[in-house]
């Protein structure tokens, strides 16, 4: 079962770096029956593919980039 805070982070991961696993987590997320998960999850998700859509980020991180990103 997915959690409001792991749902969040893919969503952050989603937005930010244009990670393609963290979006398809977000796609589960939006079909689960929570309806506060399922807003989430699409409003997440639309955010990124926006972003992505202005020429945001595509492209996987590694580790270190993320550490350094969140952790300046």
């Amino acid at each position: 079962m997915m959690g409001s805070n792991y749902v969040f982070l893919c969503g952050v991961m989603w937005c930010r770096f244009g990670q393609q696993d963290a979006g398809n987590e977000l796609l589960t997320a939006a079909d689960l029956a929570d309806p506060d998960m399922k807003a989430l999850a699409s409003a997440m998700f639309s955010k990124g593919l926006a972003s992505l859509e202005r020429g945001g980020r595509a492209q996987p991180c590694s580790g270190t980039i993320l550490a350094r990103e969140l952790c300046g």
